[in-house]
């Protein structure tokens, strides 16, 4: 059976609102992986190696539903390892655990506060996902507060497509366009994300730009 436009914006929205904190900690994970690898070229292995141990042990109990070993690993990460950059990583993953098992005031406590040693592109996706949490939770005014924080974003495709989910929970449609718009320029043919955005345009009552001719 075939969607009309709507159907298809709102199966959209929806799998965002369940999977869009997905895509934020995937990448963060690889910008922890990429600070690992050249605070370890620097420092040494030794240490490095034990942060990326902790972080295994962290994402293991997560997947495990075991909340006190979460809680442990992550502050041990966080104390202890902040200098790998997988301390800040860790909060980020703690969050998301406490999301995903119905603590979501306790996500946004969290991720309100910045990590000791949090880098600059970490912070942007803790500011992301704090916005997304918002948004999930009914509160665009705080969601487009805490993307605000996001002064130059270095994954604008992100902030301008969460700008214009938040235009949606206002009902500010002309607003949303724009953002979508915006956020289709920062995103190639190939793009995972692309026809996601585009959906949601034409939800918005936009047209997606034509594709270029092969």
């Amino acid at each position: 059976m075939e969607l009309d436009e709507h159907e298809q914006g709102e199966r959209v929205r929806n799998w965002l609102r369940q999977n869009g904190g997905s895509l934020i900690l995937g990448i963060a994970l690889g910008l922890a992986l990429v600070f690992g690898f050249k605070w370890w070229q620097g420092q040494g292995a030794a240490h490095q190696q034990e942060a990326a141990t902790q972080y295994q042990l962290l994402v293991d109990a997560a997947e495990a539903k075991d909340a006190a070993k979460v809680k442990v690993f992550a502050d041990q990460l966080a104390d202890k390892y902040s200098d790998t950059g997988y301390g800040p990583l860790a909060r980020l993953r703690q969050a998301a655990f406490l999301q995903d098992n119905g603590k979501t005031a306790e996500a946004v406590k969290l991720l309100q506060v910045a990590p000791k040693g949090e880098r600059a592109d970490l912070a942007e996706i803790r500011q992301l996902r704090l916005a997304r949490l918002w948004l999930a939770n009914g509160k665009p005014a705080e969601a487009g507060q805490a993307l605000a924080r996001v002064a130059t974003p270095a994954y604008p495709e992100l902030a301008d497509e969460l700008r214009g989910d938040i235009a949606i929970a206002k009902g500010d449609r002309d607003g949303a366009r724009k953002a979508y718009e915006q956020a289709l320029t920062h995103l190639d043919q190939s793009a995972a994300t692309r026809q996601l955005v585009e959906l949601k345009l034409i939800d918005a009552g936009g047209q997606p730009p034509a594709k270029p001719e092969t």
